[in-house]
């Protein structure tokens, strides 16, 4: 009976133990399947992004704006070093840091701590010599790259610069990080029990980035910034910018500033002197403005270039008296006159007959108040308020454009219109893209920048005749070029502020085009409150424009 109940003990106890091995092999194998096979993938396999190499950016001609250069990261694992005082002491003097900061880093407990993720290729080799000679444990050096900028300054605004990460964070490098940057590949690494790898399968090929040529040739740039540099000390002003383009296509050959930055260092300049004023800063325009005001009342049959207007000052509007620069009196005169010598009652008057609602119509569409699209970040749209919320005083105020505001790109591009004919252009700073693919090189042009009338041609046509009279025996003879025609129109605008216009600060501008016929340059230029006298955008921008213009004429004809 004793062996009887022993038996059946035992049979119950391994009865148990089967079903305990049953349950546990169906609850592994069955129920918790997918968990247990994603802790043995993860044991056991390692899924690996590789970032591809970033492509390089160009001017127009193939010199070198941005590329990677080798170099490394340095970081610590504090739980495997050895001899912590002398890494120290070797980073201190190798990197050039503090050593409290240091001090904070190397002793961080913690099995991976950055110390410096831009390191030069040469100061790296000489750390990881240094640090196995001395018998150094736990530095870790990392192959990385390094984003370099040969033409440091030239143009700083347009490339703009990456980040440790190697994503752009300003500029070309920034609007165009997708396209830079290319895709990474992806691989699985499946490991063996010793932990070595022994079998990789890519799960993604990856791409590198494609390389980037801009539309800015680097002679025009290197001319434009230093012409900029000498005015603002010439005419003692605050600040200067400017812009070339191809009127044709609105391909943006050079856009620089008075003051620049070098994006090799970019972190020892404050936001707001990495600003590219040709898209970000807005202004109101003044004269230039009487361009497009005129060619609304051209173009909406208000008058001809023949049309005697009233150029005597001043015009009231609602008790407010409007007068002439100087307070100048031109007597009749006809509307070809009124734009070769800037006479503000004469355009007021003519606007007056077009009406709000025409002025504001033209200019809307001719694309005031809107981005142009060009291919760069941080650019503004200016503003043009509705006709319907203009106040009794804007019919006198933004036909000689106050009262509104503009960019330098933007007023460039509308320029381009009347220069070329009368073919909207949009302006645009990318040339080509050239992308590694599997048959070799594939090159994609940039886009499609223009189409469509700005006006009828012979409106414009009319509007550029007059143009070239500004600066044949206008308010623009200090711009002329002997022997190029140039054509173009001044600008000076009262600076405001708190609400009311300043008696002595000024925004002076030229914007002009050359050979009349057909242009091959457009050239802005503004230059933000002269402190000389005259301050008249003819007589100080419009210097600036010659010098630029004939510069680029004797360097194009010198090769």
């Amino acid at each position: 009976m004793k062996n009887r109940r022993r038996l059946y003990f035992i049979t119950a106890l391994l009865v148990i133990i089967i079903g305990f091995v049953v349950w546990k092999l169906v609850s592994v194998q069955i129920l918790q399947h997918e968990r247990w096979k994603t802790e043995a993938n993860t044991i056991h396999e390692r899924k690996v992004i590789v970032q591809p190499e970033r492509g390089r950016i160009y001017d127009r001609n193939g010199e070198l704006l941005a590329f990677n250069k080798k170099a490394y990261s340095v970081a610590v694992d504090s739980y495997d070093m050895t001899k912590p005082e002398l890494l120290i002491d070797l980073l201190v003097e190798e990197l050039k840091m503090s050593r409290r900061k240091l001090n904070d880093l190397v002793y961080r407990q913690s099995y991976f701590t950055w110390i410096d993720r831009e390191v030069s290729y040469e100061t790296g080799e000489r750390i990881k010599s240094r640090a196995d000679n001395l018998g150094i444990e736990g530095l870790i050096v990392i192959d990385s790259t390094k984003r370099v900028y040969p033409r440091e300054e030239l143009a700083g605004h347009i490339v703009g610069f990456t980040g440790v990460d190697g994503e752009g964070l300003a500029g070309v490098e920034y609007s165009l990080n997708d396209t830079l940057e290319g895709e990474p590949r992806a691989k699985r690494i499946i490991y063996g029990a010793n932990r070595y790898p022994y079998r990789e399968i890519t799960l993604v090929e990856g791409r590198p980035g494609s390389d980037v040529y801009l539309t800015i040739d680097l002679k025009i740039q290197h001319i434009l910034k230093q012409e900029l540099k000498e005015g603002v000390e010439r005419f003692q002003a605050k600040n200067a910018w400017g812009v070339v383009i191809d009127p044709s296509t609105g391909e943006v050959l050079a856009m620089s500033q008075n003051e620049t930055y070098d994006p090799n260092n970019y972190n020892e300049y404050e936001p707001s002197e990495r600003k590219n004023l040709g898209v970000s800063q807005t202004y109101e325009p003044g004269s230039i403005l009487k361009v497009f005001s005129g060619l609304a009342a051209l173009d909406g049959g208000t008058v001809t270039p023949d049309t005697p207007v009233n150029g005597n000052s001043p015009v009231v509007l609602y008790n407010h008296p409007v007068n002439n620069a100087q307070y100048r009196d031109y007597g009749v005169v006809p509307f070809s006159e009124v734009i070769k010598n800037s006479i503000n009652t004469g355009i007021i008057r003519v606007s007056q007959q077009l009406g709000e609602k025409k002025l504001w119509s033209f200019l809307n569409r001719a694309g005031f108040g809107k981005k142009t699209g060009i291919e760069l970040p941080g650019e503004e749209s200016g503003k043009l308020r509705y006709y319907a919320e203009w106040s009794g005083l804007a019919i006198g105020s933004i036909p000689i454009g106050q009262g509104m505001t503009v960019t330098g790109i933007q007023l460039a591009s509308k320029l381009g219109s009347i220069a070329n004919g009368g073919v909207v252009v949009r302006p645009t700073i990318v040339d080509r893209l050239i992308t590694q693919g599997e048959d070799g090189e594939e090159t994609t042009p940039g886009r499609s920048s223009s189409g469509g009338l700005i006006a009828s041609r012979s409106s414009v046509s009319a509007m550029k005749d007059m143009l070239r009279q500004v600066v044949e025996d206008g308010t623009g003879t200090q711009a002329d070029i002997p022997g190029y025609a140039v054509s173009g129109k001044t600008g000076t605008a009262q600076k405001a502020e708190g609400g009311r216009y300043l008696d002595d600060k000024y925004i002076s501008s030229f914007a002009g085009f050359f050979p009349h016929e057909n242009p091959e340059y457009l050239i802005l230029i503004v230059i933000d409150e002269v402190g000389t006298l005259p301050v008249w955008g003819g007589a100080t921008a419009g210097e600036v424009f010659n010098e630029v213009g004939t510069r680029i004429i004797t360097a194009v004809e010198g090769g």
